[in-house]
């Protein structure tokens, strides 16, 4: 009888001591963490966070055949030389053509001068940041 009384007691004492949450706190703490959660994958998703998007800029090309040359027609604001690859291609082997400062309209690559290959010559531009293409490859008869 003395154990029954002891267990009542020890009950008793748990049942007014203990200290919880209201149902009502534990729901609203679960909503709050819930929207800040989706918060940030929002701006994760969008772009606000985790870096900057590069986009290609858009430069037109005039190529010609007869001088062998390609000059820049129109360029975006601010497009660096620094970005785009130039890499020419011929049935042996391929080169590159590095340049610097602010592409401009009148820029101009000379094909018998600024690189080292002959005959049949492939001209391709690729943007680094984006590893996109530029436009189309221009190709060129007897380069010497």
């Amino acid at each position: 009888m003395e154990e029954i009384r002891y267990i009542m007691i020890t009950h008793r004492r748990f049942n007014q001591s203990k200290h919880a949450v209201s149902a009502v706190i534990g729901v609203i703490i679960m909503v709050a963490i819930t929207i800040a959660m989706a918060a940030v994958a929002y701006a994760y998703f969008t772009g606000m966070i985790g870096g900057q998007k590069t986009e290609t800029p858009v430069i037109s090309f005039t190529p010609s055949a007869t001088e062998k040359t390609i000059q820049v027609a129109s360029a975006d604001v601010d497009t660096i030389w620094n970005d785009i690859n130039i890499t020419f291609t011929n049935a042996t082997g391929f080169a590159y053509l590095t340049k610097t400062g602010v592409v401009s309209a009148g820029d101009t690559i000379y094909l018998e001068t600024d690189q080292t290959l002959t005959g049949t010559v492939t001209v391709t531009f690729r943007h680094n940041p984006t590893n996109t293409i530029m436009g189309d490859s221009f190709t060129f008869q007897d380069v010497s």
